[in-house]
């Protein structure tokens, strides 16, 4: 435990302030964590952990206003941005299983198309719509397909060629 006069020389030494009246401030400020004694010749008592816990603050106050920088601001932001970096590559991992999954479907479906002779697929097969559905539901089932197999979603290009291509025809 330290007395005010000795925290004072170590806020000296760091450079922080050289005045008791100054420590006693901030005591009563509630700036600096102390506790008042029984002892009439020391008025407080500090936990070296208490200004070791100051000094780093009056640093870091020092330094934000010396270089303009809010580090408060700054670790938010270094924090949120890890948040952003973990969930990106989260999705990443998500996206990579998803585009397996279509690999190993297409190469199924390539396997099953080789091992039978069935006539070629329809439009309404192909959408799972009944033989007599409207032309704008057709559309709006191709819309949800193309959507899905668009390049930009991480779906393959060839494939979304194909698939508009027989969308231009339906039109």
């Amino acid at each position: 435990m330290l007395n005010v006069k000795e925290a004072t020389e170590l806020l000296r030494d760091e450079g922080i302030t050289n005045n008791e009246q100054v420590v006693i401030r901030w005591i009563l400020e509630g700036k600096l964590k102390a506790k008042r004694t029984k002892n009439l010749n020391i008025n407080y008592i500090i936990k070296p952990t208490d200004l070791a816990a100051f000094i780093l603050e009056k640093k870091i106050e020092k330094r934000s206003s010396q270089f303009g920088v809010d580090y408060h601001q700054w670790e938010k932001t270094f924090y949120e941005n890890q948040q952003l970096k973990e969930e990106n590559e989260a999705l990443k991992s998500k996206v990579r299983i998803e585009q397996a999954k279509v690999r190993g479907l297409k190469r199924m479906l390539q396997a099953e198309y080789a091992l039978t002779d069935s006539p070629p697929l329809t439009y309404f097969e192909l959408l799972g719509l009944e033989l007599d559905a409207d032309k704008e539901i057709i559309k709006k089932e191709f819309k949800k397909l193309l959507k899905a197999l668009h390049p930009d979603r991480g779906g393959d290009d060839r494939l979304f060629r194909v698939f508009y291509e027989h969308y231009t025809k339906t039109k």
